[in-house]
């Protein structure tokens, strides 16, 4: 929160308190009228002061509850000679790569993918005060985006690849069993999913609460011409 919210409702105050001290000291030297306008004029900066101190912590509340922090950045390229597999790309945001024990880059299969995260949110007065939700990405795998029917249950198989080990205390377990010492509300996992394709980059965010994945604007018009093979990005751009 910028400092001018916290600057102006202390100015505010203390203007008050400058008027109700002398407002006091006319009373006391019988001085009725012009004690009670300073009272007046005290008061009013004393509620001014409250109300711009309320609305900044309002303003405060709601940039933080909204913010996202970027966690990876993701990119596929096509197999050659092979349908609906994809090299996968990806970037955390400290700049790591991900590659297999083998230095590879991994292959995904599918014509959609899915990238997970374990998430601890914290309650929002703890937001307000600075503590953003913590995450750990967990898994990013390939599927095909029909592989379920309406009629009954079936079976539908996935690829994909751990995004992280857990060595030693496991954080998430302790956050569900002791979080509500700590001011945490929730513990849980978040995804989300978006088409594959060759050449589809997406960048991902977390919010306080959830994972999103953004397609470029060079993928949204890729995956506007799959799905509507006549479409255009200048017909679009021009109506």
């Amino acid at each position: 929160m910028g400092l001018i919210w916290w600057i102006l409702p202390a100015i505010a105050a203390v203007i008050g308190l400058m008027l109700l001290f002398a407002g006091f000291g006319k009373l006391a030297r019988l001085k009725a009228g012009s004690g009670a306008v300073r009272l007046t004029f005290g008061a009013g900066m004393l509620a001014l002061a409250g109300v711009v101190a309320f609305a900044g912590l309002n303003l405060q509340t709601y940039k933080r509850l909204t913010k996202e922090r970027y966690a990876a950045n993701i990119k596929f390229e096509a197999v050659e000679g092979e349908a609906n597999a994809y090299t996968l790309d990806l970037t955390f945001s400290d700049g790591r790569k991900l590659v297999e024990a083998n230095g590879a880059q991994p292959v995904l299969r599918g014509n959609e993918f899915e990238i997970g995260a374990q998430v601890i949110k914290f309650k929002p007065m703890a937001n307000m005060l600075g503590y953003d939700s913590i995450y750990r990405l967990d898994f990013i795998e390939g599927r095909m985006s029909r592989r379920f029917t309406p009629d009954s249950v079936t079976e539908a198989t996935t690829n994909g690849i751990a995004l992280a080990t857990n060595p030693g205390l496991d954080v998430h377990r302790l956050a569900e069993e002791q979080g509500g010492r700590f001011g945490i509300d929730a513990q849980y996992g978040s995804a989300t999913y978006q088409p594959m394709g060759d050449r589809f980059e997406y960048v991902v965010n977390i919010s306080q609460d959830a994972l999103i994945a953004r397609p470029s604007e060079a993928t949204k018009t890729l995956i506007q011409k799959q799905r509507f093979p006549g479409y255009s990005a200048t017909e679009e751009s021009g109506q």
